[in-house]
């Protein structure tokens, strides 16, 4: 089964996240990433886990191509990370329905990283496989936003938690005219 419907409970986090980007606590990377937790060392860092595990977004260069746009180009990291690593909450998100939400999730499962990823109005992820199944919680959807995984289609209702097979070709897109959020935690086992 490529979609599972999980037995978790309901979080309403869409306020807090907007009250925190507001506030500007947390900002969007430019790969529409904001993580949960993070590596020892980096608790502070909300974007540390953001995009690859084998390149370094903060740190890199911008560039223009061959029709005049900038680009930035991420650094690759002398050591990659390991999904295993991102076991601190980030700094930001304590005493926030974002740690209660995180602690359920390591009470119930073996996460890796956890992040909110934005997928933009009109946009589509590539046909790509992952390392690892992962949980989605849609925290902003509406009608247009579909998950594909292999030739199944599903529309991942706002506040359910889904447990979704990664390890095959899949894509996720937003159709719509407005942004799509979810909570993503990849599974280490």
């Amino acid at each position: 089964m490529n979609f599972v419907q999980l037995d978790l409970p309901y979080y309403d986090v869409k306020s807090v996240l907007n009250n925190m980007l507001t506030r500007k606590i947390v900002q969007w990377t430019d790969l529409n990433q904001i993580c949960i937790n993070t590596v020892i060392g980096e608790e502070d860092n909300f974007l540390y886990g953001a995009g690859s595990l084998f390149y370094d977004w903060k740190n890199g260069k911008e560039v223009y191509d061959e029709k005049g746009h900038m680009r930035h180009i991420p650094a690759e990291r002398e050591t990659p990370l390991k999904e295993a690593d991102f076991t601190v909450l980030c700094t930001v998100f304590k005493n926030t329905v974002f740690e209660d939400l995180y602690n359920v999730l390591k009470e119930n499962y073996n996460v890796g990283r956890v992040r909110l990823m934005k997928s933009p109005p009109k946009t589509c992820l590539s046909w790509h496989v992952d390392d690892t199944k992962r949980i989605h919680y849609p925290i902003v959807t509406q009608e247009g936003c579909f998950m594909l995984i292999e030739d199944e289609v599903k529309h991942l209702s706002q506040h359910t938690w889904w447990l979704t097979n990664t390890l095959v070709k899949h894509t996720a897109l937003n159709a719509s005219l407005e942004d799509r959020i979810h909570l993503v935690a990849t599974l280490l086992d």
